[in-house]
């Protein structure tokens, strides 16, 4: 989360599509945050407003989702397929910026 927060841009929005359970998370909202405007908003998937039950069902919801999936084909951001005995080399790889997305290999 801190590293979307540091990662978008002034007035940005930024969604928290997980859930932390009863973790802590500790992040910095000092006077870079305020002053940038920038937005969290969480997203819970398993429940919509009550005003939207009528309209949306968990089916329609689930469809759309995966045509939306589809449409914006996530597999065109792998940048490198890797063996899982490479997972070292894969974040080391994410970490040092050279790599966008990797995928494990599971042969």
């Amino acid at each position: 989360l801190q590293s979307a927060i540091d990662n978008t841009s002034n007035n940005g929005r930024i969604i928290v599509g997980s859930w932390y359970g009863n973790s802590n998370v500790s992040l910095k909202l000092g006077i870079d945050f305020h002053r940038s405007h920038k937005t969290i908003q969480t997203s819970q998937v398993s429940t919509i407003p009550p005003a939207m039950t009528g309209l949306w069902s968990k089916e329609r919801r689930f469809s759309l989702t995966w045509a939306l999936v589809k449409s914006l084909k996530p597999s065109r951001l792998i940048t490198k397929r890797l063996t899982l005995n490479q997972a070292q080399l894969a974040y080391e790889l994410l970490d040092g910026g050279k790599e966008i997305a990797i995928c494990f290999k599971y042969d």
